[in-house]
């Protein structure tokens, strides 16, 4: 018999997450605004079945959002205010909903 986790359950975990159904990067802060780990963020999976490229996909992230934004600066063609970030879809898969940016050669 195997098992499929579905990783996707944890992130929707309120006991891991302040907020858990709403997009809220302060989920990943601690009281003084900095970083902490939480161990219910699995994006690579984990456990056996966890991906082997996963510190190259995050050096290549870095990479590639390092570049872009020393290269380019990136402005919203709405006000902030008014994006919403709620998922499109919310089943199987989580879409992000499209955002239009204007992309300014620095």
């Amino acid at each position: 018999m195997e098992v499929w986790p579905v990783l996707s359950t944890v992130l929707h975990d309120p006991t891991m997450f302040k907020s858990p159904s709403v997009f809220n990067p302060e989920n990943y802060l601690d009281e003084n605004g900095c970083f902490k780990k939480n161990d219910a963020f699995v994006p690579f999976s984990s456990g056996k079945r966890i991906c082997l490229g996963e510190s190259l996909a995050r050096m290549e992230l870095f990479l590639f959002f390092t570049i872009i934004l020393q290269s380019f600066q990136l402005k919203p063609l709405v006000p902030p205010e008014d994006l919403d970030p709620t998922p499109l879809e919310n089943g199987f898969l989580t879409v992000p909903p499209f955002y239009h940016l204007s992309i300014i050669p620095r």
